[in-house]
């Protein structure tokens, strides 16, 4: 059988490390991120044992009626934290393809690790993170949007030029 998952962006590099978190996780599982945190807290002496655990917390979303929704605490795991993870939880046909997609993963950050693509990666994710800023900072001013949308349309034509340099390695 092979059962499908949440797409998510499974690993994220950063500083040269591979890691993915528990939202990530939950997420591709398609199961509430409690549960999944849940199993970090009971057995953190056994993920500490491979490196220390980070744990971050991510703002929550801003609410319609204003002010924002309560802040999530998550996990980022490195390799060996994740994989001892998936351990942890049942099999089933969606767990097994979400196991073997995220070992795929960590193997492919690896590899772009170790060739020149990380570098684009990395360019095209600067290049993107620019955009978001310069969008929202047009968002928040209505000045802003004449100078956003000449922004807008060179970062895009640089992400693009980016991708068509990356596409053979990361998009099949």
């Amino acid at each position: 059988m092979n059962a499908k998952f949440n797409p998510v962006k499974l690993v994220d590099v950063k500083d040269a490390k591979p890691h993915t978190t528990t939202l990530q996780i939950a997420l591709g599982l398609g199961l509430q991120h409690a549960s999944v945190i849940k199993l970090v807290r009971t057995y953190r002496p056994d993920f500490a044992e491979f490196s220390p655990i980070r744990f971050e917390i991510r703002k929550g979303e801003a609410l319609p009626q204003g002010g924002f929704a309560k802040a999530t605490e998550y996990a980022v795991l490195d390799e060996q934290q994740a994989t001892f993870l998936m351990t942890l939880l049942k099999n089933s046909p969606r767990v097994i393809a979400f196991k073997k997609a995220l070992v795929k993963a960590f193997f492919e950050a690896r590899t772009l690790l170790q060739t020149d693509y990380f570098a684009l990666i990395q360019q095209r994710e600067a290049l993107n993170a620019k955009l978001e800023c310069e969008k929202e900072i047009a968002s928040a001013c209505g000045k802003g949007l004449s100078t956003w949308k000449k922004q807008r349309d060179c970062l895009t034509t640089a992400i693009a030029n980016v991708d068509r340099q990356i596409q053979p390695c990361l998009f099949e």
